[in-house]
């Protein structure tokens, strides 16, 4: 049987869930995607029923969705369909689920102010740690304001990230 990797925009639907196992830190949660389409003859824009899919995912990934994201956000989810089975009322049913490959928001309707991980700045290439001009220190992270955030060489403060219609930077 071949896998199926699907591409999914939507809106986190539920409180991302923390999931322990033996394998390490997990999240679950569930995203609600609407398609919108226009009908020309009425000449308004209608949203079909919304399609709720479950989300899994582990590791790294699994603690920046915890620390990053929350109910609303638009988002763009990765990653391999799957269905898996378990037991109710003396049935076995199942359900189709995405384990993600790759969580992000959804620019279309969002900002974002993009915080490497210490695993990722450590990967970057020479030169990627910080934009052209910005002031760094040794450990190549950008020097700290009297709010905690990272500032650039003009001392602009930023927020970690903003996700949401009308989002503003502080």
């Amino acid at each position: 049987m071949s896998t199926i990797y699907v591409t999914v925009p939507g809106r986190i639907a539920t409180k991302p869930e923390r999931l322990a196992s033996k394998n390490g830190t997990g999240v679950r949660f569930r995203i609600a995607s609407t398609e919108r389409y226009f009908n020309r003859a009425a000449e308004e824009w209608n949203e079909a029923e919304p399609v709720y899919l479950t989300v899994t995912c582990w590791r790294q990934l699994a603690e920046n969705v915890i620390l990053s994201l929350r109910i609303g956000d638009p988002v763009i989810v990765h990653g391999k369909l799957v269905n898996p089975s378990f037991e109710r009322d003396g049935r076995v049913e199942r359900r189709l689920e995405i384990s993600a490959g790759a969580v992000g928001p959804d620019l279309r309707w969002s900002t974002a102010v993009v915080t490497r991980t210490r695993g990722a700045a450590a990967d970057a290439p020479p030169g990627a740690e910080a934009p052209s001009g910005a002031v760094t220190d040794p450990s190549g992270e950008p020097p700290r304001t009297g709010g905690g955030a990272p500032a650039g060489a003009d001392g602009d403060r930023r927020v970690s990230v903003l996700a949401g219609e009308g989002a503003v930077r502080a």
